[in-house]
């Protein structure tokens, strides 16, 4: 078989409330310098506020 679409490849879509979305926001340049050294700034971010419970996490959330 070559190429075309193949029943079940691909990658699956997830639910619409687990997608995740651009934000822009201000940070000083001193937080920004030390969040790029801990890794991708999303990831630790979304991590550090799930930590900390500022937020609660959906049932089918995954890391």
């Amino acid at each position: 078989m070559q190429g075309g679409k193949r029943m079940g490849s691909g990658r699956k879509k997830c639910a619409n409330h687990l997608r995740r979305e651009l934000v822009t926001i201000r940070l000083p340049n001193w937080m920004i310098l030390q969040l790029k050294n801990e890794g991708e700034m999303g990831c630790v971010i979304e991590y550090q506020l799930l930590r900390a419970e500022f937020i609660n996490h959906p049932k089918d959330y995954k890391n």
